[in-house]
């Protein structure tokens, strides 16, 4: 695994994100975006934050890059983000369905990818039902028509909120101002990513992840598993997208479509439990939020998505 290149492909990234998220914030584009996707908030989602769907299908990280701004900013509170990325989860979820899952798990595994497409979906489903309510009580009170734009330039327009002439403004100086800014925050996000990614590579590098491996074998024992089932189980473990070609395999060799998809969901769900949250989100979402949010986001993100498909894993085997 090339850390390095790990390593500058994240900082890059997030470099841009913070530039181009300053940059639509000078230009008032954001609010042009956020008066395109107002209806989003509908659903139940903070004014400022109705372009975080929208963005979540571009790019997850420019769209954590403009929350973390406008939170900073004191513009929005640690439940809006929250209600935000989960109602973001499910369109984001069928961008994936539609570029890996069906392009490359349909072909691949048949009727038993439709089963877990499904399955996978009806979490999403399910959460943005409760985003639904619980934000559109929450935000009953706002008028949807005029959004602030959370840190949006607003100094140039009358009267601060008028929707109806939003102005576009570029200049040198502005372009200046959001490389500045966005390489400022950028910065800062390197002093808090650097350390934790350290770690990470350092557990990686001493074999930690094979050992949590093979201790996970007496207790997949327990499940009814035999060796196919725990190979495939601990090869998810590191990489989900290998451990789905030996989902072939297992259906070739006739084994019940519900053993093959407890597999596969166990198999997801121990991966973001022993690998994912702390070696990919939590030196990202550390870099970009206050430690207990980054924390929150952790458990809403990683933690429940990974129980649930536990959970249906084990009940999938018992049937």
């Amino acid at each position: 695994m090339d850390f390095l290149n790990i390593y500058t492909v994240s900082i890059l990234s997030i470099s841009f994100g913070y530039i181009l998220a300053e940059l639509l914030n000078q230009t008032n584009l954001i609010k042009l975006i956020g008066k395109k996707t107002s209806k989003i908030s509908k659903i139940g989602i903070h004014p400022s934050l109705s372009t975080v769907p929208a963005l979540y299908l571009v790019s997850p990280r420019l769209a954590h890059s403009m929350a973390s701004s406008l939170l900073k900013n004191s513009d929005i509170k640690e439940f809006d983000l929250f209600i935000a990325v989960l109602a973001s989860n499910f369109p984001l979820r069928l961008m994936y369905v539609y570029k890996y899952y069906l392009p490359v798990l349909v072909p691949l595994l048949g009727i038993v990818a439709l089963y877990f497409i499904g399955l996978r979906i009806i979490f999403d489903i399910f959460l943005l039902f409760i985003v639904m309510i619980i934000g559109r009580k929450n935000y009953a009170n706002i008028n949807y028509n005029n959004i602030g734009g959370g840190s949006i330039n607003t100094n140039n327009m009358p009267n601060g909120n008028n929707n109806n002439n939003i102005n576009i403004i570029f200049s040198k100086q502005i372009i200046k101002d959001a490389v500045f800014k966005g390489l400022k925050s950028s910065l800062n996000f390197a002093k808090t990513f650097t350390p934790v990614f350290l770690i990470v590579v350092f557990l990686i590098k001493f074999g930690i992840m094979d050992k949590l491996s093979i201790l996970m074998t007496p207790i997949l024992n327990h499940l009814g598993l035999d060796s196919m089932g725990i190979t495939y189980i601990t090869t998810a473990i590191l990489t989900p997208r290998v451990a789905y070609g030996m989902a072939n395999v297992m259906l070739n060799y006739n084994y019940p479509i519900m053993t093959v998809l407890g597999c596969m969901f166990i198999g997801n769900g121990l991966f973001v439990l022993v690998y994912e949250w702390w070696s990919r989100l939590l030196p990202y979402y550390y870099g970009l939020y206050p430690k207990k949010t980054a924390l929150k986001l952790i458990f809403i993100q990683a933690f429940m998505p990974a129980l649930y498909n536990l959970l249906l894993g084990i009940l999938l085997l018992k049937f």
